[in-house]
């Protein structure tokens, strides 16, 4: 194989791989959880590239449809409404499983404004607007996967 022809391959080569690499960190993948006795099917956030689009630019959620972001530590992660189509309630959930905090109505109106919770937490799920009013949910109740993704 000449030197031409080697540089070529491995320039191909390294493209492809770059390419793979980050369609595998930009695709969410889906799992099913328990909140206030209904079954939501989520989208999974769990890499910087993810957590950070979240759902800018979604179609708006279905009344058992989700995002659920998954990071390593628990912390108090700012969220906000950057290209933002729909409202939702936005709700933080503690390392064991537990409401911590929840954002009720946020409107896209409101970015660039970001919330908070009250107490850390590692993980944070989005769902339509008004649905956790719906479902009652309150501080401290239980977050259950049907099927765990970790």
């Amino acid at each position: 194989m000449s030197k031409n022809r080697l540089i070529t391959f491995v320039a191909c080569f390294i493209v492809v791989f770059i390419v793979i690499i980050f369609t595998l960190s930009t695709q969410t993948y889906s799992s099913r959880l328990v909140l206030g006795g209904r079954t939501f099917s989520v989208e999974i956030a769990d890499t910087k590239n993810l957590t950070e689009k979240g759902l800018s630019g979604h179609a708006p959620l279905a009344f058992n449809e989700g995002m659920f972001f998954a990071f390593k530590d628990s912390d108090v992660y700012g969220f906000w409404m950057k290209e933002m189509l729909f409202p939702i309630d936005i709700i933080w959930i503690d390392k064991d499983f537990r409401i911590v905090h929840i954002e009720k109505e946020v409107k896209p109106e409101t970015y660039p404004k970001v919330f908070y919770p009250s107490l850390p937490a590692m993980y944070v799920l989005e769902i339509s607007s008004g649905e956790s009013d719906k479902l009652g949910l309150q501080i401290g109740d239980p977050v259950r996967f049907v099927k765990k993704f970790f």
